[in-house]
């Protein structure tokens, strides 16, 4: 389910945008929960992380290109279209990213189509990327640079090539929603990614970070023949 949030001060046109966004949504059988926020001070102190962000530029307080400055510091990933009444200002989107920009009043023709290309971008980032909500705030990464993942007490570390990203959260949950060919769960504390392994020695996996992982007396043997297909050809 994908996430989209409408940051308008102005109710009757969150209304409406909210409106042609459902209706969109409906016809194109697509699965997404729609959120509004008034202010880019909620959105700021939210952190949340969203697949699609509709924001007004004529903010009370922090305007809208001010809040998309700060989320550009934090999240490179999350789409961005400018509603606006003024053009001009939002033809200064390439300097956070935007995708696009609606010229208010929007019209639904003119929303489908920005709607379209977000979409189209978004079904190839949902199979190739990992979101995850940090008390940092949103974190986005290709899910190819994903080593291993392991529990740590009520946490989920998520071991990259570079750092190391802590979350709340349990290994089956993650191991549902990962490719089970390439991510393997060798032991119920720990999932690898099949694509980083260097090495791997007796019930001993060694990643390409240099990481000596045990595999466990009761995963080894549902491990190793999942191993074997993923290279064997089997993905």
């Amino acid at each position: 389910m994908y996430r989209i949030l409408i940051i308008e001060d102005d109710k009757a046109a969150a209304h409406a945008l909210r409106s042609f966004i459902s209706r969109y949504l409906d016809e194109h059988g697509i699965d997404a929960h729609v959120e509004w926020m008034r202010t880019a001070f909620e959105f700021i102190e939210f952190k949340q992380h969203w697949d699609l962000v509709f924001m007004d530029i004529g903010l009370p307080g922090v305007d809208g290109m001010e809040a998309a400055h700060l989320l550009r510091e934090r999240d490179a990933e999350t789409l961005l279209i400018f509603v606006t009444d003024l053009a001009q200002f939002a033809m200064k989107g390439y300097e956070v990213d935007a995708l696009d920009f609606v010229v208010k009043p929007v019209n639904y023709q003119s929303l489908s189509m920005r709607l379209d290309r977000a979409m189209r971008i978004l079904a190839g980032k949902q199979v190739n990327n990992i979101y995850l909500s940090t008390r940092f705030g949103a974190r986005v990464f290709p899910i190819t640079d994903l080593i291993f993942a392991e529990v740590r007490g009520h946490n989920l570390e998520y071991h990259l090539p570079d750092e190391t990203i802590t979350v709340r959260g349990t290994m089956s949950k993650l191991e549902e929603e990962m490719d089970s060919a390439r991510f393997i769960r060798i032991s119920n504390s720990c999932l690898i990614n099949a694509d980083r392994i260097h090495s791997i020695n007796g019930s001993t996996v060694r990643m390409s970070t240099g990481d000596e992982l045990a595999i466990s007396r009761t995963k080894k043997k549902s491990a190793l023949e999942a191993l074997a297909s993923y290279y064997g050809g089997g993905h």
